[in-house]
């Protein structure tokens, strides 16, 4: 998210993402209460010293630190939104995600033009896989900032997500049009044009975002994406060892790569480079667990169960509700006869895929765990 993203970006070709310290410096940082010399004056001057105290303890990373000194602001001053919305983010940080709805919606009833608690909401309702509400709120704020190339690609991931490529081509040449520079949205407008069988339209895209940004890691891996597509695997292979020129530790250029040496028997060099990969700074949860997915799977192809098993602890550790996961996991415990260690594993994926709604997973899980009972 990285502390916070806006959604999570697609594992190859999309680029969408919002910087969680630079989200803590737009929101955090924009909130100055007016001190008025009235009756109120020295509860607002205290909110001020709770919001600059709140606001340091974010950035050390001390959470719960940070929501009590920004509660204690939002005590003093209720009728504050820019305050709520910066409380509302730091709850997301501790998944507490209904008090987070809760405190940013009221945020946008106390002032409904402010972009960045629509924004912040749209990112919670992404959270619980609410995206009828998430678009909703994303667009709320696209409405009140035109600019906000964030918003249009948040809206455009999720209805991508729901095969709507119609619309999600609409929105991404709306932010095209709001920032004709920005090469993230030429590349998502490039891939949902592809997906949607346009591939003359998916490569003037690319092209188009060549021109803009020739040296960017992700416009070449788009290119070789394309290369490869077409079976000029020397051409692919060329912009993706470019992109990680550009970039040694790229997370789709080394996945990219990775499936090279694989393809070539070569599996030793094809984890090292996505371990290279997964130790990139400020890569996104995404992008480290499709990394550590692959691993996994080159591990489990060559017989190394303990390797995969490492990866797949990762994952975990990056997104402790990947449900999928924890039945990936257990099912490779049981096969190294770590009984106990499997069945936690597996009843925790039960769990999850019961919350999700998702049967099938919940199927799965419960058929594995009645095969060690």
């Amino acid at each position: 998210m990285p502390l916070f993203r806006s959604v999570s970006s697609h594992t190859k070709t999309f680029a969408y993402r919002i910087s969680n310290l630079a989200l803590i410096m737009t929101i955090a940082g924009a909130i100055a209460l007016p001190i008025n010399n009235n009756a109120h004056a020295q509860a607002q001057k205290d909110a001020v010293e709770w919001i600059k105290q709140g606001r340091q303890l974010w950035q050390r990373n001390d959470i719960s630190g940070a929501i009590a000194a920004y509660q204690q602001a939002a005590q003093l001053e209720p009728k504050n939104s820019k305050i709520l919305t910066s409380l509302g983010f730091l709850l997301t940080q501790q998944n507490n995600y209904s008090g987070a709805i809760s405190t940013l919606e009221r945020a946008t009833r106390l002032d409904n033009t402010n972009a960045k608690a629509f924004n912040a909401l749209g990112f919670v309702y992404v959270k619980i896989k609410d995206y009828p509400n998430a678009i909703n709120a994303y667009r709320r704020a696209i409405s009140l900032d035109r600019q906000n190339i964030d918003a249009y690609n948040s809206v455009g991931f999720l209805l991508t997500e729901q095969k709507n490529y119609a619309e999600a081509v609409k929105i991404y040449r709306q932010a095209i049009a709001a920032s004709p520079n920005e090469v993230k949205s030429y590349l998502n407008l490039g891939y949902v044009l592809k997906l949607s069988g346009d591939r003359k339209g998916a490569v003037a895209m690319y092209n188009q975002a060549d021109k803009i940004a020739p040296f960017d890691a992700d416009v070449l891996v788009a290119l070789g994406g394309l290369f490869a597509e077409q079976n000029q695997n020397e051409e692919a292979i060329a912009k993706y060892k470019r992109a990680l020129e550009v970039n040694p530790r790229h997370p789709q250029a080394n996945l990219a790569i990775a499936g090279v040496l694989q393809s070539q028997g070569n599996y030793a060099e094809a984890i090292t480079s996505l371990r290279r990969a997964a130790t990139a700074k400020n890569i996104t949860p995404s992008n480290l667990i499709a990394l550590q997915r692959e691993i996994a799977n080159l591990y489990i192809q060559q017989g190394s169960l303990s390797g995969a098993i490492v990866a797949y602890r990762e994952i975990i550790e990056v997104e402790p509700e990947e449900a999928e996961t924890y039945l990936a996991l257990g099912k490779l415990l049981v096969t190294q006869q770590r009984v106990t260690e499997a069945r936690k594993t597996l009843e925790t994926a039960e769990r999850l895929f019961n919350q999700q709604g998702n049967i099938d997973g919940l199927a799965q899980a419960r058929k594995a765990l009645a095969e060690i009972k």
